[in-house]
């Protein structure tokens, strides 16, 4: 087995960071110039893998520390949150109170958590009655809150998981791609340096059943900014966070995987779990192409329990427990 040299670490570290630099401004470009090919190409390849691969992650990593009946009460609520979101976008309901009910049942399910101790305890009841007000007052500003402010979720993640100089660099690289970048997007200086260049096309579809850019800013921009024009920056910069973060929950997280924590789900090995999960993919990219406008409705849905799961393990990696877990 041939060992690798000092000039060999230095030139493999370098290629990757070269690798990086390209990857990310290819992102960069395609979320600038052509914002709804790339929300919605990514949304229909990677979407179901991203869900699959969170899910997984978080069971591995706090599963066990809270507890199966824990568990099954929070997942319990949440399967109702998306029964009421089906009935929404099924329009059996109608969709402010549909998204009025989602989120009572998501803040009941983060106070499920108050018997997990006293510092989560509090925390669990305050948010709660933030997310009551919220439901009560403005469910429909809510939940396009929660789909933009998911895409910094790994952030919270990497914090819990990591210590140290790991920890300082991750959370470094992860405000680049999920705070500076986005803002830079922000600002419109991209946008109008590719127009300057004659380069990009913010109407481009690959889907012609998604509809136009103004049919798909909703996913990420209120409806009383549609005429303003920074709702095209702001959508242009979400559709960049989305990228960077199905990139950090399907590439980094899993090899964060802690050893010996034992899931309270029987997961397949790795290898057979990301062979499904492609196999996954690929069905429900088909789906997108096929009819993207159901297929859409559908994953809102099953999104829904992966989005509103975040908010109380976020809370217990806020409250880590005071004996550290063999797992850690």
């Amino acid at each position: 087995m041939t060992r690798l040299t000092g000039a060999h670490v230095w030139t493999r570290y370098a290629l990757g960071i070269v690798l990086a630099i390209v990857g990310v401004g290819a992102l960069l470009f395609s979320s600038v110039g052509l914002p709804l090919v790339t929300y919605t190409t990514v949304l229909a390849l990677f979407g179901l893998p991203h869900i699959a691969s969170e899910l997984r992650y978080l069971d591995y990593r706090f599963g066990s520390r809270l507890g199966r009946s824990v568990v099954l009460r929070v997942v319990g609520l949440l399967i109702l949150a998306m029964a009421a979101r089906a009935g929404g976008l099924l329009g059996a309901l109608p969709f402010p109170l549909a998204g009025t009910i989602e989120i009572l049942l998501a803040a009941v399910a983060v106070v499920t958590l108050a018997p997990a101790g006293s510092s989560v305890r509090w925390t669990a009841v305050a948010l709660c009655l933030v997310l009551v007000t919220c439901a009560l007052m403005a469910p429909l500003t809510t939940l396009l809150f929660l789909a933009v402010s998911h895409n910094f979720t790994p952030l919270g993640f990497l914090a819990e998981r990591l210590r140290g100089r790991q920890r300082r660099h991750a959370l470094a690289l992860g405000a680049i791609g999920l705070v500076l970048l986005p803002g830079l997007i922000m600002t419109g200086l991209p946008y109008n340096w590719l127009s300057e260049l004659g380069l990009g096309d913010p109407e481009a579809i690959v889907f012609p059943a998604a509809g136009d850019l103004l049919a798909n800013l909703g996913a990420y921009v209120p409806s009383w900014a549609m005429g303003e024009d920074w709702a095209l920056h702001a959508f242009s910069a979400c559709v960049f966070a989305q990228c960077i973060h199905y990139i950090a929950v399907i590439g980094v997280l899993p090899l964060l995987i802690p050893g010996g924590s034992p899931p309270l789900v029987h997961w397949p090995k790795p290898e057979m779990f990301w062979v499904i999960v492609i196999g996954a993919g690929v069905v429900v990219f088909t789906g997108f192409a096929a009819d993207y406008l159901v297929v859409r409705k559908l994953y809102a849905i099953v999104a829904l329990l992966h989005a509103w799961l975040e908010l109380p393990l976020l809370l217990v990696a806020l409250h880590p427990p005071q004996k550290k877990p063999a797992y850690a």
